[in-house]
């Protein structure tokens, strides 16, 4: 009997996976983007390694890279949403946005982007949020204002980590985590008071402005839409979002490219500026 169990629960773990991949092929991929990310090396596209890659398999592989960098000490400390803007889907042949994960070990300490790891260093101007509690069920645009301690300002430092964008898919980019490489986070606020739809970002290099500022409804129309998705999509696969760990709801504005520089993300709305350079 016990065998026939174990047999049904296999079965099932196999019909859960894209039906052109098998759950070595997605952890042999994953291992393939452990190694390139830690050794700052380009990515093959995830799609190339996994036969029929879709979304339900590029959301297996992100799990096991997050799992491969986790081995070393790391921590889960964020979400990040991105592609939510219909410019960005677009851009990148996306029907819809899609979550990464953001670890303790992506922080810039000290503001300082250094350049070296990065393939492609991208900026995206955010608005980020920390949570008060853990989510333990599904949430809405309403009831997900209840999980939120804190808003603040955020500027993701993303990797286009890929040898070649040619065929690139959106499963590639979920497989790769999202291109999740580092972040910067501002001084955290309370809530009260702010709208946080009308909040606008923009980025400054060597005090010019690269683009007009951006509202927060940029993201998905909504900014408590953004939210609630973001964190609820990323426990439809099997990840946490729990206290203390902050949100990011994708980016205002376009991704700009990260160039050796002085850069300011200025904010209306009560939210701080950040400064940081790249080096």
């Amino acid at each position: 009997m016990k065998r026939v169990c174990l047999l049904v629960a296999a079965l099932a773990l196999m019909a859960a996976l894209p039906a052109a991949a098998s759950a070595g092929s997605l952890g042999q991929a994953a291992q393939t983007l452990a190694a390139n990310y830690k050794a700052g090396q380009p990515y093959a596209m995830p799609s190339s390694l996994v036969k029929g890659l879709d979304e339900r398999g590029a959301y297996e592989v992100q799990g096991l890279l997050v799992a491969e960098l986790l081995k070393e000490g790391d921590q889960v400390i964020g979400i990040k949403a991105g592609l939510t803007s219909p410019p960005a889907q677009k851009k990148f042949g996306a029907k819809g946005p899609a979550t990464g994960i953001m670890l303790a070990s992506m922080l810039h300490k000290g503001n300082v982007v250094e350049a070296k790891p990065y393939q492609k260093c991208m900026l995206e101007v955010e608005i980020g949020y920390v949570l008060a509690k853990d989510v333990t069920g599904e949430v809405t645009p309403e009831s997900v204002k209840g999980y939120v301690a804190q808003i603040m300002p955020a500027v993701e430092v993303p990797d286009i980590p890929f040898a070649t964008m040619k065929g690139l898919t959106p499963p590639d980019l979920v497989a790769s985590n999202m291109g999740a490489r580092g972040y910067i986070l501002g001084k955290p606020m309370d809530l009260e008071g702010v709208d946080v739809n009308a909040v606008t970002g923009k980025l400054m290099m060597n005090g010019k402005d690269l683009g007009k500022a951006v509202p927060g409804r940029a993201a998905l129309g909504d900014q408590w839409k953004a939210l609630a998705w973001a964190i609820n999509n990323v426990r439809a696969h099997g990840g946490l979002a729990k206290k203390g760990m902050f949100v990011i709801t994708g980016s205002l504005g376009p991704l700009y490219p990260g160039k050796p520089g002085s850069y300011q993300a200025v904010y209306t709305g009560g939210l701080s500026e950040i400064a940081f350079t790249i080096k």
